[in-house]
């Protein structure tokens, strides 16, 4: 790839993430060497994901309620990111969602640079000294892993990368849902609040996003399976439905077709 030609195209400056070789590589990281070098753009896997991993609402989450950060991965190609978060004894709900991504909209105006920084094991572990479940992922690490913190604005996060330029890039984003999960799956463990969100860059594909989630509520099979009465379910027969008489009927006709 001719690198001179395509940044003075304006290529590079709307890719969101490069691959140097087969490491992701965030695009404001100088080179250091030789390599083969690729840029990806939201319309694939590596710039979609790494979109959506650089969430815009960490500094609200932490600023605003004082949360110790936990982990916040992309979820699915189409499902956008996730952050657990420990609250103490706050729980989070939809009147939460406008100040979230009121606050997000502010950290997309002010184009805050999402930077690198490579740390000692004993600095990061200085830097996180208050967040145990921070300590908990970095005492954990291999000795040998290099340990990386990204700063974006007020925040400074423990984080493997690599992230988006800078949060201007995103021009539409929006809460979808939260809910109540244990540390790492573990029901031993503390409860954790877990916002889910979802990022554009533009409004036009939020927009169908959300019409998209409104299309499949009227498809949920828990909706329809109390309008139109195939079956029920019941104590007596725990993860195993019983058929009413429409339910009998789909599923009679579905076993004489295969």
């Amino acid at each position: 790839m001719d690198i001179a030609k395509e940044i003075s195209s304006g290529f590079a400056a709307s890719c969101l993430i490069a691959q140097v070789d087969e490491t992701l590589w965030d695009m404001g990281r100088p080179l250091e060497g030789d390599c083969k070098l690729q840029m990806f753009k939201f319309d694939t896997n590596e710039g979609r994901d790494t979109f959506w991993h650089s969430n815009v609402n960490l500094q609200s989450l932490e600023r605003a309620y004082g949360c110790k950060l936990c982990i916040g991965p992309c979820t699915t190609r189409w499902e956008g990111f996730y952050y657990d978060a420990y609250y103490n004894d706050l729980t989070l709900n939809e009147e939460h969602f406008g100040f979230i991504e009121n606050q997000a909209k502010k950290a997309v105006a002010e184009k805050q640079p999402f930077e690198r920084i490579e740390v000692s094991r004993a600095k990061a572990l200085e830097m996180f000294a208050e967040n145990k479940f921070k300590v908990e992922i970095i005492n954990e690490l291999p000795e040998d892993k290099t340990i990386t913190v990204y700063r974006c604005g007020p925040l400074v996060d423990l984080c493997r990368g690599p992230h988006i330029p800078n949060t201007s890039f995103v021009k539409a984003f929006a809460c979808l849902k939260a809910s109540s999960s244990y540390w790492r799956g573990k029901a031993d463990r503390e409860s954790v609040q877990r916002v889910y969100g979802i990022s554009f860059p533009d409004s036009r594909r939020l927009m169908e996003y959300k019409h998209f989630l409104e299309e499949a509520k009227k498809r949920d099979h828990r909706i329809l399976g109390k309008a139109q009465e195939p079956f029920f379910f019941h104590e007596l027969s725990p993860r195993s439905c019983i058929f009413l008489p429409h339910g009998a009927r789909i599923y009679n006709k579905l076993m004489d077709f295969m």
